[in-house]
This record gives C-alpha cells, sequence and structure tokens, in this order.
C-alpha cells in the first residue's frame, strides 16, 4: 500500500510490513510478443509505502481493536439472512464487503455497479534480487498490467489484471504467460488468487449510504478503487476514517458527498491514464511516464496538479495527450461526473 501511515500500527515485519519500498518502477512495452519493445519508463519514489503480508496487518490490527474492547470475529461468513439480522440489530451496519456488497445482494440491486477489473495473484519464492527493495509494474499494450512486489530478495507477490473491457480468453493461462515473458516463477491454479476490483467510480456516491438498511458502505464496496492502477487499500482506509467522522458527528448523510468531493481528482487522473492506455499508444504512455518521473507514487496516482506541473514541463507530450479526442472526451466527463453511472442531481 502506499498510504501505510493511515494504518495505526507500527511498521514492522511482525506486524506485517515486510518492504519499505524506495521506489516504484514502471516499464512500458509495445505488446505482449517476443519481439516487443521497450516503449517507456517509470521511476516514483514512495515515500510511505510498503509491500505487506497483508493476513498479518489485517490479524494485527484485529488484536489491537480486542486490546481496546472490540470485538472481532473470524471465520464467520455473512449470509444474506444474517445480514438481515445485523441490520434489524445495530443502528448502522459498515458494509466493506467488496463489489458487489452484501448490501446490493440483500436488495436485489447488484447490477447498480458500472464496472470492475479482474486480477490475479499469489506469492512465490524466486529470485528477485534485481528489483528488490523496489517493486515493478509492466503495461504491456493492454487494458491491465502485470507487477512484482517482492517482499524479500527470495519472496513476491506477482499478478496480473485485466479492464473488463479486454479480458484474455483464459485468464490462468495468460498469467502464467506474462510471468514466463518477465522472467518471474510460474504459479499453479491452486497458489492463485483471484479478485473483482472496482473501476472506480462505479457505484453512484448518493448510494455509498443506504438509510433504510442502517448500512454505509466503504472501500471496494463504495465503489472507489482506482481504475488505472486497481490500488485499494488506501482509499478503503480513507473512506472509513471520513465515514468514522462523519458517523460520529451525527451528519452520515453527508458523508458520500464529502468522500466523492475528495475523490473526484484521482477519478479524472486514472480515467485520462486509461485512456492513454486503451488507445493503444505505448509510446505516448512511455513519455508521460517518463515526465512524470520522480514524483512520489502516491502524487502520480491521486494528485492531478502534480502530474499536470510535470507535463507541463513537456510541452510536446502534453500536447501529444491532448490532441487525442478521446482524451479530452474523459477530462470533460470526469470534470461534469459523467461515468458509466449517472449521479443524481439531489445527492
Amino acid at each position: 500500500m502506499t498510504a501505510a501511515s493511515m494504518i495505526p500500527l507500527e511498521k514492522t515485519p511482525e506486524n506485517g510490513f515486510v518492504n519499505d519500498v524506495p521506489e516504484f518502477e514502471v516499464d512500458v512495452y509495445t505488446g505482449t510478443n517476443p519481439d516487443r519493445e521497450l516503449a517507456g519508463t517509470g521511476v516514483f519514489s514512495s515515500e510511505d509505502g510498503y509491500v505487506t503480508d497483508r493476513n498479518v496487518v489485517e490479524r494485527r490490527w484485529a488484536a489491537t481493536l480486542e486490546a481496546d474492547g472490540v470485538t472481532v470475529r473470524s471465520g464467520s461468513p455473512v449470509t444474506k439472512s444474517k445480514f438481515k439480522s445485523l441490520i434489524d440489530r445495530h443502528d448502522l451496519v459498515v458494509d466493506a464487503t467488496g463489489q458487489p456488497s452484501l448490501t446490493s445482494k440483500v436488495a436485489g440491486s447488484t447490477d447498480e455497479y458500472s464496472g470492475y477489473m479482474t486480477a490475479l495473484n499469489t506469492d512465490v519464492q524466486g529470485d528477485f534480487s534485481d528489483i528488490f527493495p523496489n517493486t515493478r509494474m509492466i503495461l504491456e499494450n493492454y487494458a491491465g498490467y502485470a507487477w512484482v512486489f517482492p517482499k524479500s530478495p527470495g519472496r513476491a507477490n506477482v499478478g496480473i489484471g485485466w479492464a473488463q473491457l479486454d479480458p484474455p480468453t483464459d485468464h490462468m493461462e495468460a498469467f502464467k504467460q506474462a510471468c514466463e515473458r518477465n522472467g518471474w516463477p510460474v504459479p499453479s491454479r491452486e497458489q492463485t488468487n483471484i479478485a473483482i476490483i472496482p473501476q472506480g467510480p462505479s457505484l453512484n456516491p448518493s448510494r455509498m449510504y443506504v438509510p433504510e438498511f442502517n448500512v454505509v458502505r466503504v472501500g471496494d464496496a463504495a465503489g472507489i478503487a482506482n481504475r488505472f492502477s486497481g490500488k485499494g487499500i488506501s482509499q478503503a482506509v480513507h473512506s472509513a476514517y471520513i465515514m468514522a467522522e462523519y458517523a460520529a458527528n451525527g451528519r452520515l448523510a453527508e458523508y458520500p458527498a464529502a468522500l466523492h468531493k475528495t475523490m473526484r481528482p484521482e477519478y479524472l487522473l486514472a480515467h485520462v491514464v486509461r485512456g492513454v492506455l486503451e488507445s493503444n499508444r505505448p509510446y505516448l504512455l512511455g513519455e508521460i511516464l517518463a515526465a512524470v518521473s520522480g514524483l512520489d507514487v502516491e502524487d502520480a496516482d491521486r494528485a492531478p496538479k502534480h502530474v499536470l506541473f510535470r507535463l507541463l514541463r513537456h510541452p510536446i507530450v502534453f500536447a501529444r495527450l491532448l490532441s487525442t479526442p478521446s482524451i479530452l472526451q474523459r477530462v470533460y466527463d470526469a470534470y461534469t461526473n459523467d461515468w458509466e453511472y449517472r449521479i443524481q442531481k439531489s445527492s
């Protein structure tokens, strides 16, 4: 994750923070064929980024909550009937069950989410000494990317993800081929996790709070993951902090608009970069990455003004970007909140 300070744990391996990442490396290739060319690179510093053992982080965080008197239960699946029971028995239920959320399943409205990405990943053993302690993302001229996030010189999380519009015929086979061409250990199907990631914003903000159910949604359930990088942990924690603040002040109805306001710049930036990726212009994408190289990864991912300032120092690249009609349309759509859903005027 790239905003590790948001998690109230000491950043130690015992707490699951196994690699204090100094830089995120991004390579852009012209395709997946053996004769592909390197179209550009970018290197982004990381002041507050860690590669984690997520299950360890979650267990340690749960232990600190239990020490503060919070009851934490694990290994207890929540069915739709149990969810209804929780709604009946509590003043507020926080839904962090992913996309589509349990709230939508209970309401019969799973189609209210507009889009998603599919990602496969696993931890593998191998020689990652040429990358560690950095991480690497590989863009290969499809709507998605592959990654290797080393946890040590001999262990890493490797994965690959695709946007909904550009899926492979066989996800597992495509994952194996990506590992082979990038020189990473090839995982087995049994080792591999598969996840559905929101193409944020993928849920109408007015639906983040569902007062008739006493339910509020955070994280992936709120549809706020980054639609370019797929990153969602920092966003989930961010949404939870905002939700807690408004709930504590008795202003929960204002939470959806407040969260959306903080997320809009990120939505815009991710939408534009995804547009370059989908336009099959790897050299332009490589030039853009080179132009913004050196930013902190959190700024490069979530702060359009920092990216814009860097691009303005490269007027030719900036002009090429704005000469693409589809990119201008994306900028307009983002500024007018015209996503795959429609925001109700009353929200």
